[in-house]
């Protein structure tokens, strides 16, 4: 039976699986935001103690923590590190920014292109938006009669958690922090009791918590894939195990354990997603490279399908936002995404020279313009094979 450090060492996988299922999971929760009056979280079917779209997030926080500690673990260089998550996360942002202030905009804004760009209004949207300052950011007049009025990025909130984690991570591991293997499961444990005493009661008693919310359940799905890559060597990946997880999770599904087990099952389930022949794993991986794009355009187009055509209820607007945002996906990752990734080395080097006292990277020869492994965002079948586990 393969343990995660040999799947993790294969250059071929379908993790990308796991983002397309959790991008779409969350399109199809935005859906009814956009269409239907008062929805509120509380409306949603919830298993596990969350909603399917929230689920989605979680998968994407585990495979993150997954992904970003292995990469730390091969390739030790903070500043790089840092460097890689701004270079993956903002330009394609930076650019959707652009096209909703200077683009779509004054196609849909109800003042006159005078009172449009009569002020600095577009040129601070975007700067608010892809610097992730302020996602929820408005344009003069854009969508202010919708359902959901004038939110143009909402999903995006979740990408603020998502880099904060990464460079916590690259500071524990600068610091050494994840060579200790003791003190990585001791920090796990203790996110996880937090996590069982926070959601005794389900999610929706908590979201008027805000932050510290958001901090307990991302920390979780991100520290347990932090644990996944640090104990990879000791983790087997297998079919019968999750189906063995499974047994003991699902009847904890509506307990007071119910936001643990299903967090647990999906950071699992990642795995055999991954690496094993799961069911339309391979499909969907295929089109897991354009996720990102997907992401940061759905809601979007979702807003401005909401506008146009306020008729539409829940399920058209997905279906018909879901080939749109995968074309959307498409153009960001082949025209955005996957050029901009080769800034990460020439970056970092200027920043070397820069920085005093910051010293070189001994492996800068490896420093191509391609995707590194590490990004839960970045399509593993491009990225260069990762250093092989040593056993100890």
């Amino acid at each position: 039976m393969p343990t995660l450090a040999d799947c993790l060492a294969r250059r071929d996988n379908t993790l990308a699986a796991v983002r397309m299922l959790g991008a779409s999971a969350v399109l199809w929760a935005h859906a009814w935001v956009v269409t239907t009056p008062g929805i509120a979280t509380r409306d949603y079917a919830h298993v596990f103690a969350f909603s399917l779209d929230f689920h989605g997030v979680h998968a994407f926080f585990a495979l993150s923590g997954l992904l970003l500690a292995r990469s730390y673990l091969t390739r030790p260089d903070l500043l790089r590190f840092v460097v890689a998550r701004i270079v993956r996360y903002v330009p394609a942002i930076l650019v959707s920014a652009l096209v909703a202030a200077f683009v779509l905009g004054p196609l849909v804004t109800r003042l006159s292109l005078a009172d449009y760009f009569g002020s600095a209004a577009p040129v601070l949207f975007v700067l608010k938006v892809a610097t992730l300052l302020n996602v929820n950011a408005t344009l003069p007049g854009v969508f202010d009669g919708n359902v959901k009025p004038s939110l143009l990025y909402i999903p995006l909130w979740t990408v603020h958690y998502e880099f904060v984690f990464a460079v916590a991570l690259g500071v524990a591991g600068a610091l050494g922090l994840l060579k200790r293997k003791p003190l990585v499961l001791a920090g796990l444990g203790l996110i996880l009791a937090i996590n069982v005493v926070w959601f005794w009661n389900g999610e929706a008693a908590h979201l008027a918590l805000g932050s510290p919310h958001h901090l307990v359940r991302f920390g979780s799905t991100f520290g347990l894939g932090v644990a996944m890559a640090v104990f990879a060597d000791r983790i087997p990946v297998s079919n019968r195990i999750l189906a063995g997880i499974a047994a003991v999770c699902v009847p904890l599904a509506f307990t007071p354990l119910a936001a643990l087990a299903g967090m647990i099952l999906i950071a699992y389930a990642i795995l055999c997603v991954g690496f094993t022949s799961f069911p339309l794993a391979r499909p969907l991986a295929a089109l897991g490279a354009w996720s990102y794009g997907f992401y940061v355009w759905g809601y979007l187009i979702e807003q401005t399908l909401a506008y146009a055509a306020p008729q539409l209820g829940g399920w058209p607007v997905f279906l018909t936002t879901l080939p749109l945002a995968l074309a959307a996906g498409w153009l960001s990752w082949r025209f955005i995404e996957r050029p901009t990734l080769g800034w990460t080395a020439p970056i970092t080097a200027v920043l070397r020279r820069l920085i005093p006292g910051v010293a070189p990277d001994r492996r800068a020869a490896d420093a191509a313009p391609r995707a590194t492994p590490g990004d839960g965002w970045i399509n593993p079948k491009i990225s260069p094979k990762p250093e092989p586990t040593r056993a100890k």
